[in-house]
């Protein structure tokens, strides 16, 4: 029995499996009959050179088209490419400028201190004292200025009130007063003058107290209060406490202090009051009537 192996049995294999389908050729066409005679498929065809030709001549003016767009985008490309190198130069160039003028800064800045330092250390214990005490006077008036200007603070009195400057008036024991004394009726509330933490405490001499460490680092003290309000992180206006006279308090008002930069700092209070207590009475009027 004869076997066909490799291309050529694979071949007659192939003609095996199509016995359906029949082929014609004619001079310059031919026809493909499937079993079923309705879908005749007709391929034309022609070995001429001439045709081929026209068609190459057809599509170069479409190739030329495609590569002057190539070409245009490519140039468009390598433009913005060069636009960003220069860029890229320009902001490496910057960088290195501010990296200059930060390093200058830093180095005069040490010479400042260095200069501060031999010039503090030839002066005499009350000289330096004294330069430092102006320093902080200077602090601290700006402190008072910012916070006065200050559109975010409120008075730490949410009712009608009323007070006077009495910073530095004498008290018992041989203090003078750091404060401000806002005059309230029982009860009212009081409010924290900016963002912060409170906490509260009790002594002989404040009675019930708050402390207030605001975001800013600055530092309110309140005391004489009747109850407390909110504890913890406030915000401007959050009710902290209410009007009272525990403690050593004559009367019901708020003791109201202001340190910048934190404790043992105590300034002035009064212009921080005098500018953002609007509902205020004069001092000889009573808040009843």
């Amino acid at each position: 029995v004869f076997r066909p192996t490799g291309l050529i049995g694979a071949s007659v294999a192939l003609l095996l499996a199509l016995p359906s389908t029949a082929v014609a050729q004619v001079a310059d066409r031919s026809v493909v009959f499937t079993s079923d005679p309705s879908q005749a498929l007709v391929i034309d065809r022609d070995a001429g050179l001439q045709p081929l030709i026209k068609a190459a001549s057809d599509v170069l003016p479409l190739a030329v088209a495609g590569l002057a767009v190539a070409e245009a985008r490519f140039q468009g490309m390598a433009r913005l490419l060069a636009e960003a190198r220069r860029r890229q130069r320009a902001a490496s160039a910057a960088l290195l400028e501010v990296n200059r003028l930060v390093a200058d800064i830093v180095r005069d800045a040490d010479r400042l201190r260095t200069t501060y330092d031999d010039v503090l250390g030839g002066l005499s214990a009350s000289s330096r004292r004294h330069l430092r005490r102006d320093a902080r006077t200077r602090s601290n008036r700006s402190a008072v200025v910012r916070q006065v200007t200050s559109a975010d603070w409120v008075c730490p009195i949410g009712a009608r009130t009323k007070f006077r400057d009495t910073w530095g008036y004498p008290r018992s024991g041989g203090r003078s007063h750091e404060g401000v004394d806002l005059v309230g009726i029982r009860h009212d509330p009081i409010v924290a003058p900016v963002d912060g933490v409170v906490s509260y405490r009790w002594d002989s001499v404040g009675g019930r107290s708050f402390d207030l460490v605001a975001t800013d680092g600055d530092y309110y003290y309140g005391a004489h209060l009747s109850a407390y309000g909110r504890e913890g992180a406030v915000r401007a206006g959050d009710v902290i406490g209410y009007m009272g006279d525990s403690g050593n308090a004559q009367g019901v008002h708020l003791h109201f202090e202001y340190h910048p930069g934190g404790g043992q700092n105590a300034v002035n209070p009064y212009p921080l009051a005098d500018a953002h207590c609007t509902d205020r009475a004069d001092a000889n009027v009573s808040l009843y009537d």
